[in-house]
């Protein structure tokens, strides 16, 4: 996990009960667990046997909470490009014409081996699942933040007064009074920065408070019709609930809506987040219910904001580039170098390391946007915002392979296919 010192808060509170590739426990062990006996449960790994399948379906009922670790557990990942082909096709190919290993006796091996799913199909269509970490692999911070959070671990200031209280809008222009979020009523005083006095929304950078203002119940009211907000509205919620739940890259670490509720409910009278206000508790349930409902309809951080090249440099794609293809500067963007990199569609969460070292985004963190045609909306993305000098059908008709450019970690994602 590469967490050096972070791992002292963290191991004296675990008890690993379940972890094959590890320790020595065995399959019958979890079988004979009681359901529900595991309070937390990490699955990683795409689903192609039937026994991934199986096991998938045990830790569901032995676990209280599940969380995908990892792009391979919430998009399929790399293998799901396979479900381009039909399981019989991969088997000829893998086992009867591949020039490596093939012996001429061909077929699917039946002896001592758990049989092939159809398709490899993401985790939560076969069980429910509570929370997403994202990347390949994901970051130490973010394994680090899931698990503080579940612990309720989180050094909350929790001042007794709400950030509306020192307020600059207080008595007038206050920005939930015109309409707009501003989490402010539920967040600790003592923040330096004060972003409402230059217009922008507190988005909870401080944690909450042990007290919340009187606008706690109109933002109460306004989280309860999240569908109807403005995308910067949206985009604030998101910010919010990463800050103010103190759990790091949010962008990689999806909650689900109940997980607040499960933690509160297991808190001990010490823990910070057993002694949240009733209206913090329904204002954070209300934009976690939202946001793991309604991801599409967010305008979510994608890896570029994350990113310190130039955009509107000097450089203009004229073609597409292959990887391999020259060697790009450290300053211009990739794409406008004419590489493509998928940051601008691409959730953020990873820092943008791949770019740091001068590779395109390839897109493990997940798409901004599902349901789409992911080379399109690449390709109208970049049209618009960067300086590329192709044309729509002439940028998509020199990239090589689409479905492993555009889709490469998330194709088994895609509905139907």
């Amino acid at each position: 996990m590469d967490l050096h010192l972070q791992l002292l808060p963290v191991l004296p509170a675990l008890e690993i009960v379940y972890w094959p590739a590890v320790v020595d426990f065995k399959y019958d062990s979890l079988e004979a667990r009681a359901d529900g006996e595991i309070v937390v449960g990490f699955i990683e790994g795409s689903l192609r046997t039937k026994q991934d399948v199986e096991g998938t379906k045990l830790m569901r009922k032995k676990c209280q909470i599940i969380i995908a670790f990892g792009s391979c557990s919430c998009y399929g990942n790399v293998h799901g490009l396979a479900n381009q082909w039909s399981k019989e096709e991969l088997v000829k190919r893998k086992f009867s014409e591949v020039e490596s290993i093939a012996d001429g006796s061909g077929g699917e091996p039946t002896q001592h081996v758990p049989g092939f799913e159809d398709k490899i199909v993401n985790v939560d269509e076969i069980i429910k699942v509570d929370a997403y970490i994202a990347g390949c692999p994901p970051r130490s911070e973010q394994i680090f933040g899931a698990i503080g959070f579940l612990l309720g671990q989180k050094p909350f200031p929790m001042n007794d007064l709400a950030f509306c209280n020192d307020c600059s809008l207080n008595q007038s222009g206050c920005l939930l009074d015109a309409g707009k979020l501003c989490y402010g009523p539920i967040t600790s005083i003592g923040c330096s920065l004060k972003c409402p006095n230059a217009g922008n929304p507190c988005v909870g950078c401080m944690g909450p408070a042990k007290t919340v203002s009187a606008r706690a119940s109109k933002l109460n009211d306004m989280t309860k019709n999240l569908a109807s907000a403005s995308s910067g509205d949206k985009k604030t919620s998101n910010e919010f609930l990463s800050l103010f739940l103190n759990v790091p890259l949010m962008a990689g670490f999806d909650l689900s809506a109940d997980i607040l509720k499960q933690v509160k409910k297991r808190g001990t009278p010490e823990t910070p987040l057993a002694n949240l206000p009733p209206d913090t508790v329904s204002i954070a349930s209300n934009v976690l219910g939202f946001l793991r409902d309604n991801r599409d309809l967010i305008d979510i951080s994608t890896v570029c904001d994350t990113c310190d090249r130039i955009i509107g440099s000097k450089s203009t794609m004229t073609k597409v580039k292959r990887d391999y293809e020259g060697l790009p500067n450290l300053e211009d963007c990739l794409i406008e170098q004419g590489y493509i990199c998928l940051g601008p569609v691409t959730k953020a969460g990873c820092g943008a390391l791949c770019v740091k070292v001068n590779a395109p985004c390839s897109g493990c963190y997940g798409q901004t946007e599902w349901g789409v045609n992911q080379a399109e909306r690449f390709a109208d993305t970049v049209l618009k915002g960067f300086n590329v000098s192709l044309s729509k059908s002439d940028l998509l008709a020199q990239v090589k392979d689409p479905v492993g450019t555009f889709e490469k970690f998330t194709l088994a994602s895609r509905k139907g296919g």
